[in-house]
């Protein structure tokens, strides 16, 4: 059996799209190995497991020092670039050691470690880079640096993925070549066979009432302020904000502010196969990117599709892959990405409106069997199949 190693710069707990490859390419025949990393504050987590049939994670620990002595210290070196630098090593060592067939680096911090593991050798393996967002327009990163550090290490690699046509014509203007894409679709499942989270009992919610779900990270440019403002003088619905990420306590802290405290729920994040539990729960799925740089210009999301597979109607924002589902398939309704009062109208339109509601729910049936994992996944195998010869 050939063997796959990956690379990812988180956890793998929760990271359901590279498992699903990872899965896919088990049953083309393949042994993976994922390589993650271990936080400090994460020694709960087993150093190495297996998480599927021929899946398997090694989790080297990424040393630190105490939190309260880098609160203390000015100097990002010591706190952030050099445990970074030290982790990294050990994920090129434990790299280097799988001895696989072909290696996959996820996203661009992962693909120095690519590199060295498959190119820096005598006997040089492939090495596919899977980019899941746009490195060179993402907040806070600048085009120029990501530009020319990302176009030096492409030389190196032997095929590229990214998310959606709309990203592979933006790589292909800048770097010249078009990669290809591999859509992160839901994986196909049947939401009557799930059992749902008792979220109205739970949280006392009224039969009459209807819950509307935001689920995923709690971070910049997910339009999550503005949702909060736009719920301020929504009547007969609550809102459920389930994740984690650096925004959640900010986003706690305005809705408070904002005296909405009856009318919202903040979750914290659950395990993904815990997650469609509570989609489930739900009436009405909300993803309202904000247009603040191409990387959520060009996305698709896996929330969407998660709420398609759920059959929960959906708000999201006219962007263009977005846009293209949700008015494609009559799923839902699509809102301007910085518009607060669209989005208000919108919720109290689906809020209101039993019947239109419903007959986005039933299109979702249809929708599905469309955008899914199912449906996807062999574009995956074919690209090792390209490569493996």
């Amino acid at each position: 059996m050939k063997k796959v190693t990956m690379f990812v710069w988180n956890n793998f707990v929760n990271d359901a799209r590279v498992l699903r490859e990872a899965t896919a390419l088990t049953e083309a025949g393949y042994e993976v190995t994922v390589i993650a990393k271990k936080e400090m504050d994460e020694l709960h987590l087993p150093s190495s497991e297996t998480v599927a049939p021929n899946v398997y994670v090694n989790r080297p620990l990424k040393m630190e020092l105490p939190k309260i002595i880098q609160r203390k210290m000015k100097s990002t070196i010591l706190s952030k670039h050099l445990p970074n630098m030290l982790e990294m090593f050990k994920m090129m060592m434990l790299g280097r050691s799988s001895n696989a067939d072909i290696y996959h680096a996820h996203d661009l911090n992962t693909l120095i470690q690519g590199i060295y593991s498959a190119k820096l050798r005598l006997d040089r393996k492939p090495l596919i880079y899977d980019s899941h967002e746009v490195q060179t327009s993402r907040t806070h990163y600048s085009f120029n640096k990501i530009y020319r550090i990302e176009k030096f290490l492409l030389k190196f690699t032997d095929h590229v993925i990214v998310e959606n046509d709309t990203r592979a014509d933006y790589h292909r203007r800048i770097y010249r070549k078009r990669p290809t894409p591999v859509h992160n679709y839901s994986e196909f499942y049947d939401i009557e066979k799930v059992e749902e989270f008792p979220i109205r009992r739970e949280y006392d919610i009224a039969p009459d009432e209807k819950v509307v779900l935001y689920q995923g990270g709690m971070q910049e440019g997910r339009g999550l302020f503005k949702l909060l403002d736009a719920f301020k003088d929504i009547e007969g619905a609550r809102l459920i904000m389930l994740g984690d990420g650096k925004e959640r306590l900010n986003l706690i802290e305005h809705h408070k502010a904002l005296g909405i405290e009856d009318k919202v729920i903040f979750i914290d994040r659950v395990p993904y196969k815990e997650l469609r539990r509570y989609t489930k729960a739900a009436d009405i799925g909300i993803q309202f990117l904000e247009n603040t740089n191409f990387n959520h210009y060009s996305a698709s999301s896996n929330k969407l599709f998660e709420y398609i597979m759920a059959h929960v109607p959906v708000i999201g924002s006219k962007l263009p892959e977005i846009e293209a589902v949700i008015e494609g398939e009559e799923v839902g309704l699509t809102v301007e990405p910085e518009s607060t009062i669209q989005l208000k109208a919108a919720i109290e339109q689906l809020v209101g409106d039993d019947a239109l509601r419903e007959r986005f729910r039933e299109n979702t049936k249809q929708a599905k069997l469309k955008y899914n994992w199912n449906e996807e996944k062999d574009v995956l195998k074919k690209v090792y199949r390209r490569i493996d010869r």
